[in-house]
């Protein structure tokens, strides 16, 4: 017999207190962009196969697939920028551009071979709709620095690359079928070696071919975009937008991203601009996006859009528990019987109240096991806390004027 306790590969039970964490983080990151006028959209977790294969083949191959009773395939959504550009350009076709969508909602897909990741991904993201230029961009990056401090990562680390400027210069270098698709291979694997090996027998020579070879490693200021530039006019107008992004980004007020052109996204429809965020603690990207200006298309709505994705389960991990989550709310002894209507006062004051009988035996196990701070029984005419964090007490004689307000 099966253990009960045995969940599918890639997924996990989240109990109360990061479940609530993890709102708390959601919330934060919905606020903050909801200041740069993004505003919240919800797609169904099931689409249909063959209009999910319009986007991106290697996305409908990740996903997992099942029948419905017409005997159509299904897949759970593995993804969320295609189902939002299938519901821009069906749904708000005649929405005037540009459309500012924001979400918070779980993507599920097979774990890639060889990569720590789950099958069920927790995402809060934007996506602008309809606008093509480098002020776009840079929103998309100021959003996503604002929203990274409003939940707590105010040191955020973002980089941008772009796929179109690694495109022109495998232009410049002449890379072409076989060898190109190595090179970007190479690129996604994040594999300098197998680059570099590729990119040797391109025959460059010269500044270019330097370029060539050293380009996923090229990383820093603006200064990495004017080298690349010089080595490869073809991709000195991809250069020129993105100097110009980074400087929009600046005027925002958000920390300057770094250059670093070995950032790419699995997904084969991103177009231009790529984005990822780091913060410390955690390895990997903690926020991923990038223009993708081919894919509204592909729904029969042709629009320019750009967007960007936080991973809150990365994101929980590099913020830990703040404060506000460290033991807000009281067990009322007697909450659940005699003092009801304490309870219910206290809850409409917006403090958070659990109610155990007034013979509970161990209050204080109930306030560690549930994340709150103070356990309070009535005494005489007043009332005893306990703080069961530093073991101490205390007594006061109105609920309303307690810690916890």
């Amino acid at each position: 017999m099966t253990d009960p306790a045995l969940l599918p590969a890639g997924v996990r039970d989240v109990l109360p207190v990061e479940a609530a964490e993890l709102r708390a983080l959601g919330q934060a990151l919905a606020d903050a962009f909801g200041t740069f006028g993004y505003r919240e959209v919800m797609t169904p977790l099931l689409e249909l196969a063959d209009v999910l294969g319009r986007a991106d083949d290697e996305a409908a191959g990740r996903a997992y697939r099942l029948f419905d009773d017409d005997g159509r395939v299904l897949v759970l959504r593995p993804d969320l920028t295609i189902p939002i550009a299938r519901l821009v350009a069906t749904r708000m076709a005649d929405h005037p551009d540009p459309v500012r969508i924001a979400y918070n909602a779980r993507a599920v897909r097979r774990p890639t071979s060889g990569k720590i990741e789950g099958a069920e991904q927790r995402q809060a993201g934007i996506e602008l709709v309809g606008a093509a230029g480098a002020d776009a961009d840079a929103e998309v990056i100021a959003a996503l620095g604002c929203a990274l401090a409003a939940a707590g990562v105010p040191d955020a680390r973002i980089a941008v690359g772009s796929v179109a400027l690694v495109s022109a210069v495998l232009d410049e270098a002449g890379a072409s079928g076989a060898a190109r698709a190595t090179l970007w291979d190479a690129l996604h694997a994040r594999s300098v070696v197998e680059w570099r090996r590729a990119a040797a027998d391109l025959g460059c020579t010269g500044p270019l071919g330097a370029i060539v070879s050293d380009l996923p490693a090229l990383r820093g200021g603006p200064d990495v975009l004017d080298r690349v530039a010089d080595a490869a006019p073809a991709a000195a107008p991809e250069c020129a937008r993105l100097q110009e992004v980074l400087a929009l980004a600046a005027r925002h007020g958000v920390p300057a991203p770094m250059v670093d052109l070995g950032v790419v996204r699995d997904w084969s429809y991103y177009s231009g601009v790529v984005i990822e965020a780091y913060a410390a603690a955690v390895a990997v990207p903690v926020a991923v996006g990038g223009r993708y200006d081919g894919l509204g298309a592909r729904f029969g709505r042709p629009r320019p859009a750009v967007g960007v994705a936080v991973a809150l389960d990365l994101l929980h991990h590099a913020v830990g528990r703040a404060a506000e989550r460290e033991g807000a709310g009281v067990v009322l002894v007697g909450g659940a019987d005699d003092l009801i209507e304490e309870a219910t006062r206290l809850r409409a004051d917006g403090v958070v109240v659990v109610g155990v009988p007034r013979d509970c035996p161990d209050p204080d196990a109930v306030a560690l096991a549930d994340g709150r701070r103070h356990v309070v029984r009535r005494e005489g005419d007043g009332w005893m806390v306990r703080d069961v964090i530093s073991g101490t007490r205390s007594e006061v004689d109105d609920l309303g004027a307690g810690p916890w307000t």
